[in-house]
């Protein structure tokens, strides 16, 4: 019995050491990010939505709106009001954050401090609707498409679909086992988020799972030394 004891023991120090040489295999996190909430033009940018006219741009904080919309018939009155004009001028809505949270103060979700390596980031549930207001040609469409800002990168990657689908079930299942693998520098970040200029419009969510891959030498190392164990181990049985 002892001379097991011994074995298990030697096999479990052997194995805890290999997994404390691949500390990224550890890593392993679900997100969610909400189709109001995380969306907005670009990640960075403070919870505010932006009316833009021909005059010049007007940033809207929460402080300024008590009220949430719930239309465009409100949004469209509050725009119009903003410039005493007659008629009012023409203005676009653009987005950025949550104007209605006072602690989400950027679009979109981030994982900073990782290590370097190489992440997957795969679907996992969810979809969203882009225009739940109906003003615009996307009225009725769902989508699941998430944009993806390594530190390491210049631009964006998309995961999923760029084209909208009738329901929610049909952009999942489109995407369902879609993923994309990123590069992060030590201590670099993930930033997710919708790509929306009309974000208060939005319902619906993304989820997702964020991996790393680990490097080939880590599978040869540990796989020598399992191999090595086990080895050491049928003999010891056989003796």
């Amino acid at each position: 019995m002892a001379f097991l004891i011994k074995h298990f023991l030697v096999i479990f120090i052997a194995i805890t050491g290999l997994v404390g040489m691949a500390p990224g295999l550890a890593f392993s996190v679900q997100m969610t990010i909400d189709a109001v909430d995380d969306a907005g033009q670009s990640p960075g940018q403070g919870a505010y939505l932006k009316l833009v006219y021909p005059s010049g741009p007007h940033d809207v904080t929460n402080q300024e709106v008590s009220q949430q919309w719930t239309t465009s018939s409100q949004v469209y009155s509050y725009a119009s009001g903003i410039v005493p004009q007659d008629p009012p001028e023409p203005w676009e809505l653009q987005s950025a954050g949550n104007i209605w949270s006072p602690t989400d103060l950027v679009a979109g979700d981030t994982l900073s401090n990782l290590a370097a390596g190489v992440y997957r980031v795969s679907v996992v549930d969810g979809a969203f609707l882009y225009d739940s207001f109906n003003w615009s040609n996307y009225q009725g469409n769902w989508w699941w498409q998430l944009h993806i800002q390594s530190s390491m990168l210049p631009g964006s990657v998309i995961l999923g679909d760029t084209n909208p689908f009738g329901s929610a079930q049909s952009a999942f299942s489109n995407s369902f086992g879609d993923y994309v693998d990123i590069p992060v520098e030590t201590g670099g970040s993930l930033t997710f988020w919708i790509w929306d200029s009309n974000s208060i419009d939005n319902s619906g969510s993304l989820t997702f799972d964020v991996i790393p891959i680990p490097e080939p030498s880590t599978f040869i190392l540990a796989g020598t030394g399992l191999l090595f164990l086990y080895q050491r181990f049928r003999r010891s049985f056989a003796s």
